[in-house]
């Protein structure tokens, strides 16, 4: 702030931090409170609650209900939750019913033999994993009982509905951030990126921040429904990316909890609000200590039905992020950085090119001599066969111990790099058409401050870099499903729809046909 000639007040962290000690809230009475929360009912006789509920009736059940429930979040970092979860069954049927019940709620098709008639438009991942895909088609065939469906990546939805022919998409999630380059209606492989943070991280950083500087709420937990909820809240009222805004400041918020009087707290900010969005170029400030846990556990990789090798897709800019971050190998095949139950603990490592350089010649490395030739591009594995040596075992396994957490202006400049591929003029496309999505970049300043950021990476192309907005003041939280739906649309040139005679006849195998990208 100095830098760039911004006054900063003297001992201003002890004025907030003193100022937050001894200001106690105030009370005000439920019938006072024109904001009051409508918290859901449950029926007096504990016999007659629901079994479930989803949505935002999950978030508002009070916490002393009879009978008590508990919150699951099937999807979790864009993967399974499986860390919740003892039964895979049990997963898959959560997510079928959050599905079933949005439908009939959103969309008002109450009657579950009508849909038959509907078609449904599934926007998957663009860096996907295939056990993923081939069970949400069974899902949406035998479970929900659509007509017809068809898959989309999430880049290519956001161009559909943003109106974008050539573009580089960043979506911006709760708790994962994709990135990949699109070009001419197709999602260019090579450039796919899937980092595991996003907004929640922000949320639990700034709270953690606020109450090392004694946040006047101090028993906060973000495992608690309501205070998960209003520390969100807090997030987007007071997080901001603009420095001029950087000064001690006076703010209130009202605590809200079911069977308890409503809560008027004032506190003061000074830089938490600004160092907390940092953490999307910081990202060694987040906790990730927790997100590969109960990875696998229930539900294994997808093999290849004839080599036996992973045949999940593979991205080169993936594979050089995960290069960035990954630990180095012991002698005695323990991960540098690794924990005793297999976790693998992040911190400042060093990079290790050799291993992912081995990794990437494994993956493309044909099984026998028999086998078909390698392929060229690095987007086709080649599965590894039963001739696996121990360093081949650790290079397919290393994926899933590494956590992909890198800083965003990197990941993107990485994602255009293997996108572009040299080429001079599609990188300065790419560069210049930077369009982000997604509600974790909705804080005030984001856009500005990543153009920067970019531009002192790159000052040759420091005239050509623009980070854009979905047009027509579309909400850049639903861009994605409106590109859906007008994907939907295209009748002369949509031929992935599936529909249910040829599903049961082909099952799973059609997605090798239908599908628009290289399955």
């Amino acid at each position: 702030m100095r830098s760039n000639k911004r006054r900063v007040l003297p001992n201003s962290k002890e004025l907030i931090v003193n100022y937050n000690k001894r200001t106690p809230p105030e009370t005000i009475s439920e019938h006072n409170d024109p904001f009051r929360v409508d918290w859901t009912e449950i029926p007096a006789d504990p016999k007659e609650a629901p079994g479930f509920f989803t949505g935002k009736e999950a978030l508002r059940i009070p916490d002393k209900s009879i009978p008590r429930y508990k919150l699951f979040w099937p999807l979790r970092y864009g993967w399974y939750n499986e860390s919740e979860y003892r039964e895979k069954k049990d997963l898959y049927n959560d997510i079928a019913t959050v599905i079933e019940e949005a439908i009939k709620t959103q969309l008002n098709l109450r009657r579950k033999r009508d849909w038959v008639q509907y078609g449904c438009v599934f926007v998957v991942p663009d860096l996907y994993e295939r056990h993923y895909v081939s069970q949400t088609l069974e899902m949406l065939m035998r479970d929900l009982g659509f007509g017809k469906v068809c898959f989309i990546q999430e880049s290519l939805a956001a161009t559909c509905g943003a109106g974008y022919t050539t573009a580089c998409v960043v979506d911006v999630g709760a708790q994962k951030t994709s990135i990949c380059c699109v070009e001419e209606g197709m999602c260019i492989e090579n450039s796919r990126i899937n980092l595991k943070c996003g907004g929640a991280d922000v949320t639990e950083t700034f709270i953690r921040m606020m109450l090392y500087d004694h946040f006047p709420y101090a028993d906060i937990n973000l495992k608690r429904r309501y205070d998960f909820l209003l520390a969100e809240e807090l997030k987007y009222k007071f997080c901001t990316m603009n420095e001029g805004e950087i000064s001690p400041q006076l703010f209130d918020f009202h605590l809200r909890a079911s069977g308890q009087d409503t809560r008027k707290y004032t506190f003061k900010t000074y830089d938490e609000v600004l160092l907390a969005p940092q953490g999307y170029y910081q990202p060694t400030i987040f906790d990730n200590s927790q997100k590969l846990k109960g990875r696998r556990k229930l539900i294994d990789r997808s093999y290849d039905l004839y080599e036996g090798g992973p045949n999940d897709p593979v991205s080169s800019a993936q594979s050089a992020v995960l290069s960035l971050i990954s630990p180095i190998v012991s002698v005695n095949g323990q991960t540098n950085g690794e924990t005793s139950n297999g976790q693998v603990a992040l911190g400042p490592i060093k990079p290790s090119s050799n291993l992912f350089q081995k990794i990437n010649e494994t993956e493309r490395t044909p099984a026998s001599t028999v086998g078909s030739p390698a392929p060229d591009d690095d987007d086709t594995p080649v599965p590894i066969g039963e001739t696996n040596t121990g360093t081949e075992i650790l290079a397919t396994s290393v994926r899933d111990d590494v956590l992909p957490v890198i800083a965003l202006d990197t990941a993107i400049l990485t994602s255009i790099g293997h996108g572009a591929r040299l080429d001079e003029r599609k990188t300065r496309d790419f560069l210049s058409s930077v369009m982000v999505v997604g509600g974790g970049a909705q804080i005030p300043g984001f856009y500005m401050f990543l153009e920067e950021r970019l531009k002192e990476l790159r000052p040759g192309f420091a005239k050509d870099i623009v980070i854009g907005t979905p047009p027509r003041e579309l909400d850049p939280q639903g861009v994605i499903w409106k590109g859906g739906s007008v994907f939907g649309k295209l009748r002369g040139t949509n031929d992935s729809w599936i529909g249910k005679t040829e599903y049961d006849r082909l099952g799973a195998r059609l997605l090798v046909y239908k599908c628009m990208w290289a399955w």
